[in-house]
Parts: structure tokens; sequence; C-alpha cells
């Protein structure tokens, strides 16, 4: 039987790299005269292995958002939105989304992109009255390794990343919207969402009041300001938008009533950010949390695995404002709250270790292998 296409491209790689190493070993020992000739040939064998290297990775590379005939049935259309965004024809859908979760791409839940801080919505009136010197520009958010993450617009906090989750929770089987010139402030479109206050409460599971409207009307305002410019993959992604709204209620008055109407859009380029094993999915309990619970609780769902991390990179990476001597001391209650509450369903939380020294943690989840306790 032949041997797998891939199998042989990595195994020529491996041979012409095990080539490079031997001429080159053979240069040191080579007359002065030959010397120069074996190293250019090692020289060129090194190169060659380089762009075989570079032509497999580029083979191997899975876009982001899977493409399926226009025609496809909505049986592909359903099992390809298993793994992935899926685009079949004109229309770009997100992954799939069943009723008990949401679904929030890791590079939002691994970074500090939504902090725990209760700063961001103390300016809830600043932010209803347009006060735009809070905005930022390109701020560095703090992420992973592997991905670069520059942000503009009003600071998010965990409040805005439930609220953003409800406005997701409308493409369950809608697709994105169209990319606009337009800007929504000037012109409701005819793919917009379009609903009204009361029953976006609903949604989100809580009840409707004035303050409840002025915060989910603060939150989706500083949504609309959000631009992203990511790198990830070796890949550069642009979201000039995460969120356009508009709103017909009492605002000028500050009459507001249940009843008032938005219409809100989310457009194709989010889905770059949905490629395969990019996005996770979260039970409704785990994504209702606000705060640091929240944070830790969406963070570690994201995870297939226990692992033991520093207290100090956590501590920098959900964003935490306060003190950063008493950001143990709230992981440890925080982490308590999960524990306690069974938050996640079948993936909730169970213990937490610390290292002797204190300067690591190892979070266990219900449905991970028993782990080793030792450090790494």
């Amino acid at each position: 039987m032949n041997k797998p296409l891939k199998l042989v491209k990595k195994n020529e790689i491996e041979e012409l790299r095990s080539l490079v190493s031997r001429t080159a070993s053979a240069a040191l020992t080579a007359l002065p005269d030959s010397q120069i000739t074996i190293l250019n040939a090692a020289e060129r064998l090194n190169k060659l292995a380089d762009g075989l290297e570079r032509k497999e990775k580029l083979e191997n590379l899975v876009p982001s958002i899977a493409v399926i005939p226009s025609e496809a049935t909505a049986e592909e259309l359903q099992e390809s939105r298993r793994y992935q965004a899926t685009r079949r024809g004109n229309d770009v859908y997100l992954p799939c989304l069943v009723e008990v979760t949401s679904i929030m791409p890791k590079a939002f839940i691994r970074s500090a992109l939504f902090s725990p801080s209760a700063s961001v919505q103390a300016n809830n009136a600043n932010v209803l009255a347009g006060d735009q010197t809070l905005l930022v520009a390109s701020k560095i958010i703090a992420t992973y390794k592997s991905l670069t993450l520059l942000f503009s617009g009003y600071e998010l906090c965990q409040f805005d990343r439930k609220v953003y989750a409800n406005c997701l929770s409308y493409y369950r089987e809608q697709p994105l919207a169209l990319d606009k010139n337009a800007d929504i402030d000037e012109v409701v479109c005819t793919d917009d969402i379009q609903t009204s206050f009361y029953k976006f409460c609903l949604r989100l599971g809580v009840s409707y009041s004035i303050d409840s409207h002025k915060a989910i009307r603060a939150s989706l305002l500083r949504l609309s300001f959000a631009q992203l410019r990511l790198r990830i993959n070796r890949m550069n992604i642009e979201i000039p938008k995460l969120l356009a709204i508009n709103f017909e209620d009492g605002e000028p008055t500050g009459n507001f009533r249940a009843s008032d109407k938005m219409a809100l859009r989310v457009t194709k380029s989010f889905a770059e950010l949905f490629g395969p094993n990019e996005w996770t999915s979260i039970s409704k309990k785990a994504s209702s949390y606000d705060g640091l619970k929240g944070w830790l609780a969406c963070f570690y769902t994201s995870h297939s695995k226990p692992k033991w991390l520093a207290v100090e990179w956590l501590y920098c990476l959900s964003g935490y404002s306060s003190n950063k001597n008493n950001f143990k001391a709230s992981l440890i209650r925080a982490l308590d709250k999960l524990k306690s509450e069974k938050s996640m369903g079948n993936n909730h939380i169970t213990a937490y270790y610390f290292s002797q020294d204190g300067k690591k943690i190892l979070v266990i989840r219900s449905d991970w292998n028993a782990p080793e306790l030792s450090e790494e």
C-alpha cells in the first residue's frame, strides 16, 4: 500500500535535514580546497529543505471559513458548522449554536479583551453621554504567545462579553450580515436584527428595568466602537467593527421604555475568528457570570486538559485591575465559587492546586483525565 502523501513529504524533509547535517560535518574533515564547495552544497540542501517545509505548511493550512457549494443541503451546512464558520454561496454562518450554549473566539476569552474590571461599567454614564475622552487607540491587549491583539475603542469588561454573546445568539440560524460601507447609525439595513430592550433582556436572562436598559445600552455602545487588529496563526485579521447598533429609544429625553427598539448587526468579517479549534462553546450558566469568576469560567472552558500556569501570568492575561497583591486571594475566591456551584454542567471545576512556592496553579475540570500533580 502507498504511503500517505503527507508522510512521504515529512520523511523527505527529515532526510534532507539529515543530509545537510552529514554534508556540513564532512566539510570539517575535507581538504581546504574542497571545504567551500561542500559547505555551499550543504547550504543549497538546507534551502531546499526550507522550501519543502514552507510548501507543506501552506498545503496543510486550513482556512478559517469553510466553503461549501451554494447548492449544499441543510445537513451539509450543519455538519460543516460543527467545526468552524462556513460559507454557502454568499451567506456566511457562525459555528453551530445549541440552545444551552454560547460561542466565543478563544482569542477573546484567553486574553484581557473582556477584563473583570468593575471600573468599565462605572463609566456607563460617560459612555451614554458620548464622552470620547475614554477611547483608547491601538492598545496592546494581554494575550497568549501565539496571538497579538491591538484594540481601539472603549475598554470592555465581562458584562460586555455577556451582552456580545447575546448578540451572537441571534445568528444561531441566520447568516452574518453583509459588510456595508454605510454606517448603521445612518441607515437601518434589511438584514439587521431588530428587537426590543425587553426581549433583549429576556434573552440575556436579566429582568428589565431602567438600570438594565441603561447598562445594556452603554455596553452596546462600547461594543459598537470596538475595533480589533489581530495577528494569529501567521495571519493578519482586521475586525473594523465588532457590532453595529442603531437605537429607537427615549435616550434624548431619558424616557426609557421596555418596548424601545434596537437594530444590531454582526458582519462577515467577524467569522475569520471561528476557524477550526479557534472558538469554544460555553454553557449558558458559565457565560452568565461576571467579574473574575466569569473570566475564569470561560478561560478554563476553552481548554481540553489541565496545565500548570503561573499565577502572575493569569493576573496579566485576565486584565485584573486591582492591586497585583490582591489577585491571588481574588483568584481563590472565584475558583471556590465555581467549584461550589458546579457552574459549567459536566465541565465544572472540581479542584485546584498551588505549587509549593505558590507561584503556579493547576485547575482541574470534571471532564479532564486525572493529571499528574508534579509541576512541569
